[in-house]
């Protein structure tokens, strides 16, 4: 099998020049034959997409809300990315070695935790996921990491729209074979197909992963696609074209052999909705530039037909992403005027008032389904100052506008995207956490921290400047809550986002880049220990100075001066300082007079602070102590080690589309976030200059 893939791969490298496309057929037609003698599937896979960031739910608080999310699959999915399991090991399908997975993974993160990507792969010149607009992973199973020669029929794998199409391009690729750990070629070419239009909208992906459904357009005219992919059908360079069947035929399309689609027109262009997909009722919903909301039944399941009267329903301008809810039975869409729609089962809808009066609603809605709320985000309010994120309620009335907090500088031009709640609100008791959201599009972009006590928001905290340049666009920002990720003893959260415009991390050298933050949040009652990081409620990063210690019942009154020291009940915080995307922490310098509480950046990516009164260095860098509250003397300076820096950085040429995460690969830091750059550059892995598709690790990007 490993040699099957290296071959296979070999083609995916790039090396179409010197392999015959009869031998990739041979290699592909066994590579098909092995994976249908694979076992049937077990457990519940996990798919991540554009629209799992949409539709959220918070702690269920009703014995009926528990029952009912209970069997929702969208609720599973969201528990299953946000659960650990200690006892995965990464699945090849070969006999088990008796050296323990993890040891074995442990040894793989030591060695190569500084690498600045994992993998990097030429999707073709000009070719991009798209600003604002996401890939989409499968992974075959939550508790282990897939790869090619796993006896599942369907690996995990990863699918990017290129956003570009002619004859012989590829307009939809995917990778497997994901991991380091799983041998042979990583990542391996998994298909790629022209299907004769241009993706530039996010696909999503059946649960059993075997299907893919997203819109296209081709002569001005967009369509709703539905694919089933065969192993090993097509390569980047060297896609498998594909004309379009019946809905008939192609519901008698077999899965896992060669590629199928059909396809159905919306009548107009579509250059801002991705599909929706309900998996409870096997529906679809997407919006047209025309304004109208389509809707399509029997998408993966049975055989699929678009919904007619009162279908498609005309609710506005152009339209973005909608998001169903299956609690209120409502889809909610944005249009480009700035209003939001609740469109219920009978089609009729429902105009809210006017909430963005600059780029529109250029993304799809975000609903708690738990708690009926619905959030948007707007690049200029009705007042033409401020940006805004506004919360309505499932069933908002005519003309509503809900709630706002202001998230910055108001802009005509800039569009703004969805932000992300984090793990502590859906968890908590009831909706009590934080969204984080990259706002002031008015002027340089923002990292902007709203508090949301008991479903109402708060004032938010203006957190990091992101880039160096105003009124440039931000990706959308994705929470990675790794509970994979223990360190010491406490689960890792951070969010991620890019800009277009020079990152304003040290890290990123003055270029686009994707940056990531920390945010982990303090526990009541847990024990911490020493070095373990947490964000609190001033923004500054507190450094646990001793081990073994429980906190207390409620947070403490944080001290807000680098190097203050809080009392949690036994626990002893130390101040790190603000959360900056550029810390006010230089490398160490040679014979350089430092203050008192002056602070640095150490070779190891630690944080140094100068205590107490400062001095000058010395003539070489010293040796620094690698632990929290290690000391390091230095001419007649001691350092004191803080802890690691919390924020990192990427080089991404002309920014990156959304970022998914994944939280399959059990193992220290091995879990990871994929996204495609917005402009061509080197993609290292396999050859060739144009958008890269791109793997990296949540840890340590820097």
């Amino acid at each position: 099998m490993k040699g099957m893939i290296a071959r296979s791969v070999a083609l995916g490298g790039l090396l179409v020049a010197v392999v015959s496309v009869s031998s990739f057929a041979q290699e592909s037609n066994a590579a098909k034959t092995k994976t249908k003698k694979a076992a049937p599937s077990s457990g519940t896979p996990v798919v991540t997409d554009w629209s799992q960031r949409h539709l959220i739910f918070s702690q269920p608080r009703t014995p009926e809300q528990s029952a009912r999310v209970q069997n929702d699959v969208r609720y599973q999915q969201q528990q299953a990315r946000h659960t650990a399991h200690p006892d995965a090991v990464l699945r090849t399908g070969e006999e088990e070695p008796k050296v323990s997975r993890l040891r074995f993974w442990r040894r793989h993160h030591r060695r190569y935790r500084r690498m600045h990507r994992d993998w990097s792969m030429d999707l073709g010149p000009g070719a991009t996921v798209g600003a604002g607009t996401f890939p989409a992973k499968y992974a075959f199973s939550p508790a282990a990491a897939s790869c090619i020669s796993v006896l599942p029929a369907i690996p995990d794998y990863v699918v990017f729209g290129t956003s570009v199409s002619g004859a012989g391009v590829s307009s939809i690729a995917a990778f497997t074979n994901l991991y380091a750990g799983c041998g042979g070629q990583v990542p391996g070419a998994f298909w790629a197909y022209d299907t004769g239009g241009q993706v530039v909208t996010s696909p999503v992906i059946s649960l059993d992963g075997t299907q893919i459904a997203f819109t296209q357009t081709s002569g001005g005219t967009s369509s709703l696609v539905l694919l089933k992919w065969g192993p090993f059908d097509g390569l980047v360079p060297l896609p498998t074209p594909l004309t379009p069947v019946s809905a008939s035929a192609y519901a008698a399309c077999p899965t896992l052999t060669v590629g199928c689609m059909t396809e159905f027109s919306l009548g107009s262009t579509d250059t801002n909705s991705s599909v929706y997909y309900d998996y409870g009722s096997d529906t679809a919903w997407v919006g047209d530039d025309s304004g109208k909301l389509h809707q399509f039944t029997g998408v993966f399941k049975s055989t699929p037909a678009e919904s007619t009267s009162p279908w498609p329903v005309s609710v506005g301008t152009a339209l973005s992403s909608p998001v169903h809810d299956d609690t209120s039975g409502n889809t909610f869409v944005g249009d480009h005027s700035g209003f939001l729609y609740r469109v219920d089962g009978s089609g009729a809808a429902t105009a809210s008032g006017q909430l963005d009066f600059g780029t529109g609603l250029t993304d799809g809605p975000v609903i708690d389904s738990t708690a009926g709320s619905v959030y948007v985000v707007s690049s200029k309010d009705s007042g033409g100052t401020n940006a805004g994120l506004f919360q309505l309620g499932a069933s908002f009335a005519s003309g509503a506008t809900g709630t706002e907090v202001a998230i910055g500088t108001a802009s005509g031009g800039t569009p703004i995207y969805h932000g992300v709640f984090d793990h502590t609100y859906e968890t908590a008791a009831t909706p009590t956490g934080n969204y984080y959201v990259c706002g002031n599009p008015g002027n340089v972009p923002t990292l902007y921290q709203v508090p949301i006590n008991a479903g109402v928001m708060g004032t938010p905290l203006a957190g990091p400047i992101v880039s160096t340049t105003t009124q440039v666009e931000c990706s959308p920002v994705t929470d990675v809550y790794n509970a994979t990720v223990t360190g010491a003893g406490l689960p890792q959260e951070w969010v991620f986002l890019s800009t277009k415009g020079p990152g304003f991390v040290d890290a990123c050298g003055g270029v686009s880049c994707i940056m990531n933050f920390k945010v982990t949040q303090w526990q009541p009652g847990f024990q911490y220990n020493l070095g373990q990081e947490v964000l609190d409620s001033n923004l500054n990063i507190e450094v646990a100075d001793n081990s073994g210690q429980t906190s207390g019942a409620t947070p403490p009154a944080w001290g807000t001066n680098v190097f203050d020291q809080t009392d949690d009940n036994g626990v002893h915080w130390r101040n790190q300082g603000p959360l900056l995307s550029t810390p006010p922490n230089i490398p160490w310098s040679v014979n350089t007079t430092y203050n008192g509480a002056a602070e640095i950046i150490d070779s190891n990516n630690n944080i140094q602070i100068a205590q107490p009164a400062g001095g000058t260095s010395g003539m070489m860098q010293p040796a620094w102590g690698t632990g929290e509250g290690d000391t390091t003397t230095d001419n007649d300076i001691t350092w004191i080690n803080l802890g690691k820096n919390p924020v990192a950085g990427l080089s991404a040429s002309g920014g990156t589309s959304g970022i998914i995460m994944d939280n399959t690969v059990v193992n220290p830091g091995g879990s990871q976030v994929y996204f495609s750059n917005l402009q061509d550059d080197g993609c290292f892995t396999s050859g060739g200059t144009g958008g890269c598709a791109v793997q990296a690790a949540q840890q340590d990007l820097n």
